[in-house]
């Protein structure tokens, strides 16, 4: 049912531009899922939804464009695509290499030229290393200046968050340095955003609080990430693989670093103690984008199956035993273990794989931080289907009452409204 919660006088459509790093349809992974929903809940509100991105491969404008009005897409610089260019650039800059490689100044100027030529209500930037694309100090003229337009900065992560991870998990030297002095960068930085911006809005209270700690008086709300559960279902005929099936599953974007760290992890440290008790145990790595480390590890090991970008997760899902969420870097929430609760998944997973989420240990899923006490878990699973069944039973309960996505953007309307009054 169509909101009419940003409708002007006169029946007026509210117009809200939307700047994207990707286009968020298909949306098949976690960033585009989130962003996706976000523009389908605004249109279903009664918005008129003007989205700017960049041009990729595969993307579907159809899809979008039954919720978009106007969709613009520049296509990337080569200089922007360009790493080692633009890691040289960063060590004589005060901004940190992924807020560099992002800024495009083409993007820049169409969005200010768009301001000058038509009126928009509010602006809404896809996470902090987009926010130098938007013309805060455009010479097209004062009217393309967002200065006078309510913001709204939309996070995914606390970004500098992740980069300290990382850094402490890294062992060359000279990455690990580069990793503090970007990590430095980016919270300076994202702390200067987070002031700029009328309001934020986060994905877990997690983050808020640390965003709000941070920054005293920064205006802060909570939209957390969700899953669709009419989709992710549990599928009793299937859900339980045959006897001499001990599949474990880990799913994502494995390109992603966070991804990858947690895949090496795992392979390495914890499932040889699994492979101890269970010796036929095989771990999936699920997901696109996995790096020549990653099918190395295949390579080398048969009992370990690299997928690579697969349309469909659910089957992997239905076929896996136990999930596996053994991240050690990261911020925000992880939809992989939504999606992963929805199908009445048991779960194992970090203290970082699942911060965020209100999740118990015990009761959703089992809460591992070292290496045999995952591995313990896991192999406690595979004897054990009563706590499967149990935690998976649990885990659709809560995400069914609070993480449909339907659910998560029931605030949505007071959240914008305010930023448009204020």
């Amino acid at each position: 049912m169509t909101h009419n919660a940003f409708r002007k006088p006169h029946n007026e459509k509210m117009k809200i531009l939307v700047l994207m790093r990707d286009l968020p349809f298909p949306a098949n992974n976690g960033y585009r899922k989130r962003n996706f929903h976000l523009i389908e809940e605004l249109a279903d509100r009664g918005a008129e939804v003007i989205l700017f991105s960049r041009r990729q491969e595969g993307a579907d404008l159809k899809g979008l464009k039954e919720c978009c009005s106007k969709i613009i897409c520049i296509k990337e610089d080569k200089e922007s695509s360009n790493i080692f260019i633009q890691g040289f650039k960063s060590l004589f800059s005060y901004l940190p290499l992924g807020v560099i490689r992002r800024m495009q100044n083409k993007m820049k100027r169409l969005i200010g030229q768009y301001l000058q030529e038509n009126k928009v209500d509010l602006i809404i930037c896809d996470s902090v290393y987009q926010a130098l694309n938007l013309p805060y100090d455009s010479n097209v003229s004062n009217d393309s200046n967002v200065s006078n337009i309510p913001t709204v900065l939309y996070e995914h992560n606390v970004e500098s968050m992740i980069i300290k991870r990382y850094a402490k998990q890294e062992k060359n030297i000279f990455k690990r340095l580069f990793a503090y002095l970007e990590y430095i960068k980016m919270k300076k930085f994202e702390e200067n955003m987070w002031k700029k911006f009328d309001c934020s809005i986060a994905c877990s209270d997690n983050d808020k609080e640390y965003m709000e700690k941070q920054v005293p008086g920064v205006s802060v709300f909570v939209i957390k990430n969700g899953v669709d559960t009419t989709y992710f279902v549990p599928t009793p005929d299937t859900r339980h693989p045959t006897p001499d099936e001990k599949n474990i599953v880990y799913m994502g974007q494995i390109g992603w670093f966070p991804n990858e760290d947690a895949v090496i992890y795992f392979t390495k440290e914890i499932l040889p103690l699994i492979k101890r008790e269970v010796p036929d145990a095989t771990f999936w790595v699920v997901g696109a984008k996995p790096s020549l480390r990653i099918k190395g590890l295949a390579k080398k090991d048969s009992s370990i199956r690299v997928t690579g970008f697969v349309s469909d997760v659910r089957k992997f899902m239905d076929n896996g035993s136990i999930f596996v969420v053994p991240l050690r870097i990261g911020s925000g929430t992880r939809l992989k273990i939504l999606e992963a609760l929805s199908m009445q998944r048991a779960i194992v997973s970090t203290s970082v794989g699942c911060e965020g989420l209100g999740l118990e240990d015990e009761k959703h899923l089992l809460i591992r931080n070292n290496p045999q006490g995952f591995a313990q878990a896991v192999v406690g699973l595979f004897k054990d289907k009563s706590l499967e069944d149990r935690l998976g039973k649990s885990g659709r309960k809560l995400v069914e009452e609070k993480y449909d996505w339907r659910a998560v953007f029931k605030d949505l309307d007071t959240i914008l409204s305010h930023t448009i009054v204020m």
